[in-house]
């Protein structure tokens, strides 16, 4: 066999080289044309709200799969193609697109936007909605809103940020309550305030003692005050009952829905805050200098009619500002959170101390929580469990009215008399009694005492405990169906003590050797609930979501009393149980209240452009045992049309939506009005005086609203507008019973209680220069209410409260927070009606004065941003409805005010016609208690700075990811107009009706300080 053998020229040899040569360089550039074809592009995210990094923001490239997150720094690298865009996003944030355009760095600032359109917002029963598709109106808002100027009460940083929500703080400093009112009060004697939620269960809020007239009370504090904000993520406030009708009954007057912040994939952070404020009066009552008191001998008269002293004005407020002191606050809280992709932690702590403006006024809470998450079985089983321990402490909380109060003492001392002197010495050695005794000018009354001696001698100490614990289980059965059940426990615990020294007034204290007193609340709240959800769209054109769920909730409250009053002490100032003169168990109430429900909830949706919701509930109270009423059923309907999906629009309008819907909800009653129980008071049966009212009806909300939303330019533009009107029937009433019934009264269902008005907001973000951006909100509200309807047996209108001589009553044809009193009668042509005898007469009758409700509410917020500089300002005002300063009248009474001061001055006062009238006999027949009562309801509108903060932010100033924020913070720092002697929005109870009354309550204040942020 012959074999052919090929041997390689040394030109093949060469040419296969250079082919080899010119393969592996083609390779080569193959690799390096893919290599450069890829762009590194990096940056940093910011949230421009908040002028931080954006931790967890989502970059990806847009149409692809490759993306990544910011880290603590806010900082992203991401590899991308020629010609990618970017697309930033981030949940309740407008989602931004970057062309790279041959970048490297591309850096972004991110905006919150509630009204974005494709945002899924949390809604009743925690339930997920896209915020296009809501049939009813809700605001959202971001939790740096609490935060940003810290109160002591996180609810008071909300005044004047939402429309239509009116907020009244008590007048009775750090950790004192605050009523929250949405679309006007609607219950005579039920509830009013919205149902607290936080993460989809409600919140246990029940109510506490409270200033009920002029005389002794206090403020037992609220349950919503007790929260850290730095624990709360958002807000969303839902207004209508409509929105939130799956609540049912506990949500009649709306809802306010709290998420708070859990941990997140990653590496552990940690954020230290600090907020530090001083207080000082921002609204005393004007005191003259100029007369004194009637002196006999070395004894000074009670009231200061008396000779001209001095000119001298400012002696009087140099007594008042020494009194107080200046106040502090000191809010301190670190969040630590973290985790792996299966187990998120959130641990946080915060301590608040407070140092009011009255000496001898601490105050001091501690808030600890914790938070886990739990994604279990590749992602479709979720539990999520927390709990909160929160402990607070306050020592001679003010209150207001007349008694026990050292600021009657201090704003009615006379000017020719040595404030000093009484500060010093207080309490004098009483040889006869051997024990120290109240050393005062004048002698002791109900009225008035040495402040200084009530500070120290009439001493009140209250402690708080509470425990929240819950935790949710969400099982992903399929992509569209999942189940979710969840428990909560909500339990708090009060007490209450205050001992009144020995010579006490004998009105306050009714024995000589003083008197002790105990209150225990404790209040328990056991939840539960279970729901399916089921959430898919066919054909990218029909969607369906539903909710079907049950729940159960319980209630026990347990109040219990232990009081010497008139029994008095065996032995003078020993303050314990045993040395009271007798049985002084007072067992006060026991109200246990259970609420069972079922509830469902379906909304169609069409193409993105239509959206029908039904909802339905079916409760079943205890409270409403032995009626044929226990058992209630409650819908709503609401449609929502997205015109700019319907209709061909400019690609500006992003959204334009109109939407409307109708609702029927009930309102839950007290427990025991159907059956009501004996009591037991100093040890002996205290038998039940009002007749069972086996009746009973549950109050029922009809309620409309229809709105319109529109979106523009990108979603920097926002506004929405809404109209509602409600009508709440079935109230409940006393009346006199008949002698034959053997009850001294019984219960009606009566009356139709309206509020209609409109709510808007409109926002703008505007870039106007490199590094420079304006977002100015504003928001505006308009509340009308009228009683409709009251039963033929209320003829003569209902009481809904009392105090110095005026009362708010309801009537029909009237509004809720009528004010009557007895006014100045005058002759045709205005002048002051005097009788035979020259003397002031007011009318016989008691005669409407106003009303103590705003019709107008407004806010204007505005953030500034300038590169790492932020500065933020809130104006807000009220327009219409009236206030009362009793006190004001009081002290014109006793002649210590500049008003009075200029009257005999002048020669007299004006009464009309060219007549003057002695001051002080014009005023000893129209101020103080029996006086003319028109002559003190003043003009409630009122305009004010409410909210300031200037910061800067210094980047990694304590190393890589360790950014410090600076702030100055200031919280009502003056009025801009106001025709009231006080504050119109404070008041001296939260009670129902109470608003804008003011009797010696503790001065609004204005605070101002530093606010520091760090983060880890």
């Amino acid at each position: 066999m012959k074999r052919t053998i090929f041997i390689n020229s040394p030109k093949q040899s060469s040419f296969m080289r250079k082919s080899l040569i010119l393969f592996v360089l083609f390779c080569i550039g193959a690799c390096t044309s893919v290599l450069w074809a890829q762009n590194k592009v990096s940056g940093v995210v910011m949230d421009k709200d908040a002028n931080m990094p954006l931790i967890g923001c989502n970059v990806v490239e847009k149409g692809t799969t490759n993306g990544t997150v910011t880290d603590l720094d806010g900082k992203y690298v991401l590899e991308v193609g020629a010609n990618a865009i970017l697309e930033f996003s981030y949940l309740g944030m407008e989602t931004i697109t970057e062309p790279i355009n041959g970048r490297s760095v591309i850096n972004v600032d991110m905006y919150s936007d509630s009204q974005k359109i494709d945002e899924v917002v949390v809604t009743a029963m925690g339930i997920q909605r896209k915020a296009k598709s809501l049939t009813y109106a809700t605001q959202q808002l971001a939790g740096q809103e609490l935060t940003r100027a810290k109160d002591a009460n996180l609810i008071n940083a909300l005044q004047g940020k939402a429309a239509g929500m009116v907020i009244t703080p008590n007048a009775t400093g750090a950790g004192g309550s605050s009523k929250i009112i949405l679309r006007g009060n609607k219950s005579v004697y039920g509830n009013n305030q919205p149902l607290i939620v936080i993460d989809g269960i409600p919140m246990n809020n029940p109510e506490t003692t409270q200033l009920s007239g002029e005389y002794e009370g206090r403020d037992g504090g609220d349950a919503l005050g007790n929260l850290n904000p730095d624990d709360i993520a958002s807000m969303n406030v839902l207004k209508g009952a409509s929105a939130a009708a799956l609540y049912g009954s506990m949500a009649a007057n709306g809802v306010i829905m709290i998420t708070t912040k859990k941990g997140r994939d990653g590496a552990a952070r940690v954020d230290f805050s600090s907020n530090i404020t001083l207080e000082t009066p921002l609204s005393l009552p004007k005191l003259q200098g100029r007369y004194g008191a009637v002196k006999t001998g070395d004894q000074l008269s009670l009231m200061s009619w008396g000779e001209k002293i001095a000119d001298n004005d400012k002696k009087a407020m140099d007594n008042v500002n020494d009194f107080y002191r200046t106040g502090s606050t000191y809010i301190n809280s670190v969040t630590i959170n973290g985790g792996t992709e299966k187990i998120q932690s959130f641990l946080s702590y915060a301590n608040t101390t407070a140092l009011g403006i009255m000496p001898t006024n601490d105050f001091q809470r501690h808030n600890m929580s914790m938070r886990e998450t739990f994604n279990l079985f590749n992602n479709r089983l979720t539990v999520d469990a927390s709990l909160s321990y929160i402990t607070q402490k306050a020592t001679n909380r003010p209150h207001g009215g007349t008694y026990i109060n050292p600021l009657t003492g201090l704003y009615t001392f006379p000017q020719n008399g040595d404030f000093g002197y009484y500060k010093k010495n207080f309490e004098t050695f009483d040889d006869s009694r051997n024990l120290m005794a109240q050393n005062w000018y004048t002698s002791l009354d109900d009225f008035t005492a040495n402040p200084y001696w009530l500070l120290e001698r009439v001493q009140a100490k209250e402690k708080r405990d509470r425990v929240m614990a819950s935790a949710t289980a969400k099982l992903k059965i399929t992509d569209y169906l999942n189940v979710q059940g969840r428990l909560s426990v909500d339990n708090t615990f009060d007490k209450f003590e205050r001992k009144w020294h020995a010579t006490t007034n004998i009105n306050w204290a009714a024995h000589a050797n003083g008197r002790y007193r105990q209150e225990r609340f404790d209040a328990k709240q056991f939840y539960g609930d279970f729901l399916i959800n089921f959430n898919k769209t066919w054909n990218e054109k029909w969607e369906l979501n539903a909710s079907l769920g049950t729940s159960f909730m319980e209630s026990k409250v347990q109040n219990t009393l232990l009081d010497s009053d008139k029994l008095g002490l065996i032995e003078a100032n020993f303050f314990v149980p045993e040395n009271i003169n007798g049985n002084g168990n007072q067992r006060m109430s026991n109200p246990h209240k259970r609420l069972n429900s079922v509830f469902g909830t379906i909304q169609f949706g069409f193409n993105g452009m239509i959206y029908l919701d039904v909802t339905g509930r079916n409760d079943w109270a205890s409270a409403l045992a032995y009626t044929q009423n226990y058992s209630y059923f409650y819908p709503s309907v609401g449609l929502t049309a997205l015109l700019n999906e319907i209709i061909p629009m400019s690609e500006k309008i992003n959204l334009l939506k109109l939407r409307g819907s109708y609702s029927v909800v009930g309102n839950d009653v007290p427990a025991y009005i159907t059956y009501p129980m004996d009591g037991i008071n100093l040890g002996q049966l205290e038998p039940n005086t009002k007749e069972p009212f086996s009746e009973m009806k549950p109050e029922k909300m009809h309620s409309m609203e229809f709105g319109l939303d529109l979106t523009m330019f990108d979603n920097r533009f926002n506004f929405d507008v809404t109209y509602y009107k409600t009508n709440n029937k079935n109230q409940y009433f006393t009346i006199d019973a008949p002698l034959a019934s053997g009850y001294e009264q019984y219960y009606i269902n009566a009356g139709d209680i309206q509020n209609q008005g409109f709510e808007a907001s409109v926002s703008y973000r505007w870039d106007f220069a490199k590094d420079w951006s304006w977002r100015p909100e504003f928001n505006i509200s308009y509340n009308d209410n009228k009683v409709k309807k009251l039963d033929d047996r209320l003829a003569d209108g209902v009481q809904v409260g009392s105090g110095a001589g005026y009362r708010f009553m309801l009537k029909e044809g009237g509004s809720y927070g009528d004010i009557y009193g007895k006014d100045l009668r005058r002759n045709e042509d205005g002048s002051i009606a005097l009788s035979d005898k020259g003397e002031i007469m007011l009318t016989e009758n008691e005669v409407y004065l106003g009303n103590v409700n705003p019709k107008w509410q407004m806010g204007w917020g505005n953030t500034f941003t300038y590169k790492d500089f932020s500065l933020y300002f809130l104006i807000d005002g009220k327009i219409g409805g009236n206030t009362i300063s009793m006190t004001q009248s009081y002290l014109d009474s006793f002649g210590v005010t500049e008003e009075t001061a200029d009257a005999r001055d002048n020669g007299g006062v004006d009464i009309g016609n060219g007549q003057k009238m002695d001051a002080q006999k014009y005023y000893s027949s129209t101020s103080g208690k029996e006086g003319a009562k028109g002559n003190y309801v003043y003009s409630a509108t009122n305009f004010r700075l409410r909210e300031l903060s200037l910061g800067y932010t210094f980047r990694n100033l304590l190393g890589a990811s360790k950014n410090l924020n600076l702030s100055f913070v200031a919280r009502n720092l003056f009025f801009i107009y106001k025709d009231s002697p006080n504050d119109p929005d404070l008041s001296v109870s939260t009670n129902n009706a109470w608003k804008g009354y003011d009797s010696f309550g503790l001065p609004a204040t204005r605070s101002y300080g530093i606010n520091l942020k760090v983060t880890f």
